[in-house]
């Protein structure tokens, strides 16, 4: 019997849902919840706020190149120093950031709002370190599945929420529609920013550091932060000639990959309301379907995962998505739309356990916070709203992608679609070709 089924002996099916995970997500049902409620709806409010396609675009581009700037630090601090003080106290910081969204009173204040909030999200290598400590090799797909799945089962009712919510504000408040939209966006961010003080302060409390005195005994004050900039993008480099074939392969697939997603994300919603007329209710309930089924499935895709093996849950999930994306522009009403969504939020379900499986089990965990501030720790997923850039090498192709993604839809509404499907079918036949499973997954 090998080590996880020995742990595993005499336990329940979920046995390594413990201490630092189950910590983590009981956090992300917090705060994904009341981010959820606003963050389908984010290009709207800059609609509402006097932005345009161009806008929206830019904004969007301007997170993620704030993102890239401090991600590099985060995970060499994560390797350094450990990874639980970093993730509390930059998850207070992340939270006040929000407050510019709350008294947002134009565009240019959701944009100066997101490129700081976009900024202070340097601790996420060390939290996705930290996550990928805590699981055992061996129930990673089922471990990355149901961390996923369980604040999914919570947050699929909040874009619905979100939808009513500003739904309520058009019908009830006397306001222009734009006005209501704005001020019911307004309130909820205001829930989200003291939902993320609460999160910050259970974080700091509750979690356990998993890098060891011999792997980050150095102790690192606030003054010496500064200093560690230059050594931590010089460990950018060292972290490239370290990584194989597969791994580089999957990094420059994630890097085209991002640049088409980051092009199309932030419209779905503006192409459902405006062009094919839902209402932001409507939007909602599809989201919230989408969401339902796509926690139905997780549990048994992950499991799927450790089974038959990531490298094929890729391929399969990476085939799919390409036609789902590519139908977006002919779903023509409600029930298309949902369909649509249904079968996008399956390919995710398929691919990022997968995806988050085969890069965990090739790095090491004394590398694990820098290679994550450079790649993530998902591959590839497909967002419907904000992309959010996952590592320092993703960001710049993301940050482009969505810049572009302005201007692409404004000359026409149809073609992110088509490109960003396109693209996608190219990345899954590069998967086919040159991606490759670790012989042994590392702990």
């Amino acid at each position: 019997m090998d080590v996880v089924g020995e742990a595993a002996e005499g336990r329940g099916m979920f046995w390594f849902i413990q201490g630092n995970i189950k910590v983590l997500m009981f956090c992300r049902v917090l705060w994904s919840f009341s981010t959820s409620i606003i963050y389908p709806f984010f290009s709207l409010y800059i609609l509402a706020l006097g932005g345009s396609s161009t806008e929206i675009g830019l904004i969007s581009s301007l997170g993620l190149i704030a993102g890239m700037v401090l991600y590099p630090l985060g995970g060499y601090i994560a390797d350094r120093a450990g990874r639980v003080k970093l993730i509390g106290y930059s998850t207070f910081l992340y939270a006040f950031a929000h407050l510019f969204f709350v008294f947002a009173t134009n565009w240019q204040m959701i944009a100066i709002g997101q490129f700081f909030s976009q900024l202070l999200l340097f601790y996420m290598p060390a939290m996705n370190a930290l996550e990928s400590d805590s699981l055992p090799p061996g129930v990673r797909g089922k471990g990355f599945a149901i961390i996923m799945a369980v604040p999914g089962s919570v947050r699929i009712i909040a874009p619905l929420v979100g939808g009513y919510v500003i739904e309520w504000f058009k019908t009830s408040s006397g306001m222009t529609g734009n006005e209501a939209t704005a001020q019911a966006v307004r309130i909820c961010w205001g829930i989200a920013f003291l939902t993320g003080l609460l999160v910050a302060w259970i974080r700091l409390r509750n979690l356990k550091e998993t890098i060891t005195e011999e792997e980050g005994s150095h102790k690192i004050s606030f003054r010496e932060i500064p200093g560690m900039v230059i050594p931590a993008y010089r460990s950018i480099l060292d972290s490239v000639k370290w990584m194989n074939r597969s791994l580089r392969v999957i990094v420059i697939l994630e890097m085209v990959a991002s640049f088409f997603i980051a092009m199309s994300a932030p419209f779905y919603v503006v192409y459902a309301t405006k062009l094919i007329g839902l209402s932001e209710a409507q939007w909602g309930l599809g989201m919230f379907i989408s969401g339902l089924i796509g926690i139905m499935l997780a549990f048994p895709l992950g499991s799927a995962t450790d089974r038959v093996g990531p490298r094929r849950m890729i391929m399969l999930g990476m085939f799919l998505v390409p036609f789902m994306i590519f139908s977006f522009q002919y779903s023509g009403g409600f029930l298309g739309v949902a369909a649509v969504l249904i079968g996008v939020q399956i390919c995710n379900n398929i691919m990022v356990p997968a995806f988050s499986t085969i890069i965990a089990n090739t790095i090491p965990r004394s590398r694990r916070g820098r290679l994550y501030s450079l790649i993530g720790e998902r591959g590839i997923s497909i967002n419907f709203g904000n992309f959010w850039g996952g590592g320092f090498l993703l960001f710049p192709p993301a940050a482009l992608g969505a810049y572009v993604g302005g201007w692409v839809y404004q000359l026409d509404p149809n073609l992110p679609w088509i490109i960003t499907s396109g693209a996608l079918l190219v990345c899954a036949l590069m998967v086919y070709l040159f991606v490759q499973e670790p012989e042994e997954a590392q702990h």
